[in-house]
């Protein structure tokens, strides 16, 4: 493992590169971006019930769910007060059940502490069970139209086999140098941010795959470090 640490290492990357990057995932993404119920709006409760599910499951299963999940419990209020039967009726489709209670305990935070509403703020977030920083940026990217990046396992792979850099943690998406260097590629406009975001979650689930990526289709392969090296 290299000893410089992963933004050291994208310093080192030219802007050439970087620019050719971002210009050919946003190129693809407009001719590839997914349908997907949960962008359709820009309501914060709809986007946080939709990164919930979306943990760790593909996005096709939770599009099975989603829609009607949403019909039934529309708001934080009617999630509140739902039987934990009826929810674990719509979870056990998709599987990781614990996230029947994290539901519920989120949407009884929501009604106490923030009186039914989704806050906007990155520290309110948080305090919500279960939580964390990828899925507090990505409601805030998607719901509040905020510069904020999101970064997980498949925005690390990305990251890693175009530019060749490497984290000092086991886990990289904790690392905070990845999450700079993931803020450092959002687009100027705060407004471009929310495709920006959903091109790299994209172009990770169709193309940048862990398993059999698809490197003779890929629109960057001409200079990531991963295919001039496999």
């Amino acid at each position: 493992m290299t000893e410089l640490g992963a933004v050291q290492q994208f310093k080192g990357i030219s802007a050439h590169t970087k620019h050719f990057f971002r210009r050919q995932i946003i190129s693809w993404f407009g001719r590839n971006k997914r349908s997907l119920a949960w962008r359709e709006t820009e309501n914060p409760y709809c986007i946080l019930i939709a990164e919930i599910l979306l943990q760790q499951t593909d996005a096709n299963k939770v599009s099975l769910i989603y829609p009607e999940f949403i019909q039934r419990y529309p708001d934080a209020s009617a999630l509140a007060e739902a039987e934990q039967e009826d929810i674990q009726r719509f979870i056990s489709r998709i599987g990781l059940n614990y996230r029947t209670q994290r539901l519920i305990n989120i949407a009884k935070d929501i009604n106490d502490k923030f009186a039914g509403y989704i806050p906007n703020s990155e520290a309110e977030l948080m305090e919500l069970p279960g939580v964390g920083r990828y899925i507090v940026n990505a409601v805030l990217s998607a719901a509040f139209r905020t510069r904020t990046a999101v970064v997980d396992t498949n925005v690390v792979r990305i990251l890693e086999h175009f530019f060749g850099v490497q984290s000092q943690r086991s886990r990289a998406r904790t690392d905070p140098e990845f999450w700079n260097i993931a803020y450092s590629l959002l687009p100027r406009k705060v407004t471009d941010c929310r495709d920006w975001n959903y091109a790299l979650i994209d172009f990770c689930a169709l193309v940048c795959t862990h398993y059999n990526p698809k490197c003779s289709e890929c629109v960057c392969a001409e200079h990531c470090r991963h295919f001039s090296t496999h």
